[in-house]
């Protein structure tokens, strides 16, 4: 069984054209982590208690941010390391894995380092002072989804798509859900009555979300069916 891992369900039950037949599906499961390190452990937890299939790999896909000036929003990422801000040993993704991916996905995607932090990098001063780090791109999650498929002994491999760019002022972490990614309206109407010059950034917000799904559809389809051959 692949276990396809998303940190938030935003990241795929949004997705519009998202392939559900057997072809793509019929040898995986899909698993929501919800947001940063304690979540993704508690998760893994579960799966074992619960007696889940056998695995035999894990993909983690979603959304990231990007500190990097050359890598842009609706860029789509094919991670060929993950590392942490602390001194934890990194991870390299599968290899046979990401050469069937690379070949599904026809050259059009970026290959990027990945950094997972603790905490959210809302703004672009934040996002700039990672840059030193040495990665294109930031989460909360893949590090520690890869540190469980290497206690398992299981190919890992990373897709993702860039929501925001390094010069790109979000929201608060506050004003999300961290299990479903979904914003939680009372507390971004409190943040937008604090910071209205957030207002002015929700169109191009609306446009990345719409940009980011879409691209990360096509890479789904496109990856699921090379990874399960």
């Amino acid at each position: 069984m692949l276990f396809v891992v998303a940190s938030m369900k935003i990241e795929l039950e949004g997705l519009y054209g998202l392939d559900k037949s057997g072809k793509h599906w019929g040898g995986c499961d899909l698993v929501y982590t919800g947001i940063g390190r304690e979540n993704v452990r508690k998760t893994m937890k579960s799966l074992s208690l619960k007696g889940d299939p056998a695995m035999e790999g894990m993909l983690s896909v979603g959304f990231v941010g990007s500190i990097d000036p050359e890598v842009k929003p609706g860029d789509l990422c094919l991670v060929d390391r993950v590392q942490t801000s602390t001194r934890e040993r990194g991870f390299i993704p599968d290899r046979e894995w990401r050469d069937r991916a690379g070949t599904a996905l026809e050259g059009k995607f970026r290959t990027c380092g990945l950094l997972t932090v603790e905490e959210t990098a809302s703004s672009g001063e934040e996002k700039r002072s990672l840059r030193a780090k040495g990665a294109s791109i930031i989460d909360q999650e893949t590090y520690w989804v890869a540190k469980e498929a290497d206690k398992r002994d299981l190919p890992f491999l990373s897709i993702r798509v860039v929501f925001d760019g390094i010069n790109q002022d979000l929201p608060p972490a506050r004003c999300y859900d961290s299990d479903s990614g979904k914003v939680l309206p009372g507390k971004f109407v409190r943040w937008l009555a604090e910071e209205p010059s957030g207002l002015k950034d929700l169109p191009r917000l609306g446009w990345n979300s719409l940009r980011a799904r879409a691209r990360l559809t096509d890479a789904v389809n496109s990856v699921l069916p090379a990874l399960l051959e």
